[in-house]
């Protein structure tokens, strides 16, 4: 699971949030909660360097946000279904 980290899906506002191991499983879910939220709104965030305590040990894994999915957004709406497809084919997007 190192290859890109883990990534975490933030929506409903923040309120909800889900891990997965492969941006692929993440935007099944996008696509599927999606039909059923009311908040079109999904926040990636990736997993970025360890939080460092203050004798230099790591002290917990830190996320940073990569990446605003506004639905909303028909663009945005068509690129993630694209890119859905180009996994579902065993294609890179």
């Amino acid at each position: 699971m190192r290859g890109e980290g883990e990534l975490q899906l933030r929506f409903d506002e923040g309120h909800q949030q889900r891990y997965f191991s492969d941006r692929r499983s993440l935007l099944e879910c996008v696509v599927r909660v999606a039909a059923q939220s009311p908040h079109p709104r999904f926040e990636i965030w990736g997993e970025g360097p360890p939080v460092r305590l203050a004798d230099g040990r790591d002290g917990g894994r830190r996320f940073e946000l990569k990446e605003v999915l506004d639905l909303r957004d028909e663009s945005v709406r068509d690129r993630v279904v694209t890119e859905l497809s180009a996994h579902d084919e065993g294609g890179r997007p």
